[in-house]
């Protein structure tokens, strides 16, 4: 009775191992389909969005939409003063980190090799948490960038971009920090720091 019993509870753990692993797979197809974009549309053409920032900005954009919720995103950089914010000064700051991370992304994939963009097979995961997609990008100038994509599934079913690490730098929790300084440094004051947060991004 008892190795029956284990044999089901064995099964059972299968079961369920596979199913996350099917599940994490959905979002390292997503950061597939995003990279393809970022080959296509942004690095095969690095000559001529090189000359024009705007039409940059629009590439970037369109591939981002898809995969960041930038309200959402904001809302966690701004941490607990979120609740605090008018809807208004949370429109302001989820524009302003927009702009800048748009344009931030956009010059530094100029940079990249497109035939050095590697998604790794995905590694361990742990269940209840963002499934980790591991990138490797080359900049032409041979640099090397160790970048994970975390990834979550919204109740649409669809896997959005939670997080991002770059070289064990977690930006998530970085920003975050850096906004609560500013907000401690401007006094409490929210359009002061979300000020001082567009001129940090911007540097």
């Amino acid at each position: 009775m008892l190795k029956n019993l284990g044999k089901l509870v064995m099964a059972f753990s299968l079961m369920v191992s596979a199913s996350v692993w099917a599940d994490s797979e959905g979002a390292r197809e997503k950061v597939i389909q995003m990279v393809d974009a970022f080959r296509s549309d942004i690095v095969a053409d690095r000559d001529v969005l090189a000359k024009d920032p705007e039409l940059l900005n629009q590439r970037v954009e369109k591939i981002l939409a898809d995969i960041v919720d930038f309200d959402q995103l904001s809302r966690n950089v701004m941490g607990k003063y979120y609740r605090r914010a008018t809807p208004a000064q949370l429109e302001r700051f989820s524009q302003e980190t927009k702009a800048t991370l748009l344009k931030t992304y956009g010059t530094a994939l100029l940079e990249l090799d497109p035939d050095r963009i590697t998604v790794l097979p995905l590694g361990p995961q742990r269940e209840g948490r963002p499934v980790k997609v591991d990138v490797t990008f080359q900049q032409a100038s041979g640099v090397l960038l160790n970048i994970s994509f975390l990834m979550e599934e919204n109740k649409a079913g669809a896997w959005l971009l939670d997080n991002i690490i770059i070289e064990n730098i977690n930006f998530g929790l970085t920003f975050r920090k850096q906004f609560a300084v500013m907000m401690q440094q401007n006094k409490n004051n929210i359009d002061a720091a979300i000020d001082a947060w567009r001129d940090s991004l911007s540097k």
